[in-house]
């Protein structure tokens, strides 16, 4: 029986939304300034963000870059046996400030799907925690 996975992440910065969608778009590249653990390294396809062609892989998953909208949102479709969904950073102002949310929304298989996101779920959540950290550092620079 399918599983329903919802998982969001928020924070408020004090950058602009573009300069935040630059950085969240450098992540994997020689340019990455944000991401934050060597040891877990994302990687990613090279060249600009191009929805259906770019691909990342990190912590054990694998997705394609399904939209690009420059200032709003980078939105990836996880390409995972046993996982139907999409991982995303949206962004939206608040007074002078940006809103970023990452969200995970997904279907997970009983088997496949479920263990993975078993396997990954604390990693995950700080991953998301430092990412947010090393952004918030990055800023105030």
């Amino acid at each position: 029986m399918p599983i329903p996975l919802s998982v969001s992440h928020e924070r408020v910065f004090s950058g602009t939304r573009r300069r935040i969608y630059q950085l969240l778009s450098d992540m994997g590249t020689s340019a990455d300034a944000i991401w934050p653990f060597a040891s877990q390294p994302f990687m990613r396809t090279p060249g600009p963000l191009d929805p259906g062609r770019t691909e990342e892989w990190h912590m054990g998953l694998h997705a394609f870059l399904s939209e690009a909208v420059p200032e709003e949102r980078i939105v990836w479709r996880i390409d995972n046996e046993g996982v139907d969904g999409t991982h995303g950073f949206y962004l939206n102002s608040i007074d002078r400030k940006t809103r970023l949310v990452h969200r995970i929304t997904a279907t997970l298989s009983d088997t496949e799907g479920r263990l993975l996101w078993r396997r990954i779920e604390d990693a995950h959540e700080r991953t998301i925690e430092a990412l947010f950290d090393k952004l918030g550092r990055v800023l105030r620079r």
